[in-house]
């Protein structure tokens, strides 16, 4: 289906004047909407403000006809207003919704022309800027179709496939000791040890609110420890939102843990290479 240009936008095209820019709508996944356009002057399009500062730079936008990948680079300054080193570090920006457009600055009333729509690439800091990948929405083409077979159930806890219902295994709690901020306790918890190993942490409270980390280690008595440090100093009184962990086994996961066993997906019982090797045992 061919596109249509605002009319009025195509006779700014057809005068080759200098009075195209680029703007770029970012979505980020907690629904947060930003704007910036390459112009020296900030425009609204559509009920979207686009900034000029901390300024726009997007490589020329290439579009090709078959199923190859749309892609290029947007480059923003590292002003610490809008895109902070905090949000980068904690994941914020990866995998937002982005569309590009194209518009007349003397005259943005006129209407935009989309060029493409995507997801945006993890933002990378290079000398005071960061730039991130735009890739098209034919990215998803390029992922793979079916799952592999493993003994490891291949479902996350708590989605569709896996079906188990996190309200039950959902716990909350406040830190009340702090050796670092990836080392931390709730003595109030009375679970077993690695009840929580795997599970994920969220924060209620604190420098690190919204944050979600995987616990790496739970011990007996409330010692935490995750897989990474949290990006700020965790503190004593800090409140948090824990679920439970799965290290997705069948007998001490699923069955013993979840009584899930009907939706493990996964193949726990398969020969390996070694059985299908292995010389044939004698009969007795």
């Amino acid at each position: 289906m061919p596109k249509t240009i605002p009319v009025n936008l195509q006779t700014a095209y057809d005068s080759r004047a200098a009075v195209i820019a680029y703007a770029l709508k970012i979505v980020r996944k907690d629904a947060a909407v930003y704007g910036w356009t390459s112009a020296d002057v900030d425009a609204t399009l559509d009920g979207v403000d686009y900034v000029a500062a901390p300024g726009l730079d997007v490589q020329s936008w290439v579009s090709s006809a078959g199923l190859a990948v749309d892609a290029t680079e947007l480059t923003v300054t590292t002003d610490e207003t809008i895109i902070t080193r905090a949000d980068v570090l904690a994941g914020r920006w990866n995998g937002a919704a982005f569309t590009l457009y194209r518009y007349n600055v003397q005259a943005p009333a006129d209407g935009a022309e989309a060029l493409g729509a995507g997801i945006l690439g993890e933002l990378q800091p290079r000398r005071g800027v960061y730039v991130a990948e735009l890739r098209g929405l034919q990215q998803y083409l390029q992922q793979p179709v079916g799952a592999p077979s493993t003994k490891t159930c291949r479902a996350r806890l708590g989605d569709a496939k896996c079906g188990v219902n996190l309200a039950g295994y959902t716990v909350t709690g406040t830190v009340d000791g702090v050796t670092s901020s990836q080392v931390f306790a709730d003595s109030t918890r009375a679970e077993a040890a690695d009840y929580y190993t795997a599970g994920l942490i969220t924060w209620t409270s604190g420098l690190n609110l919204g944050l979600t980390a995987q616990v790496k280690t739970f011990g007996a008595g409330g010692d935490f420890t995750l897989s990474v440090p949290m990006l700020q100093a965790v503190q004593v009184g800090d409140t948090y939102s824990l679920i439970a962990g799965c290290t997705k086994r069948f007998d001490e996961d699923c069955v013993a843990k979840f009584s899930n066993a009907l939706n493990f997906q996964g193949e726990p019982h398969r020969p390996t290479v070694d059985d299908l090797t292995s010389a044939p045992e004698p009969s007795a």
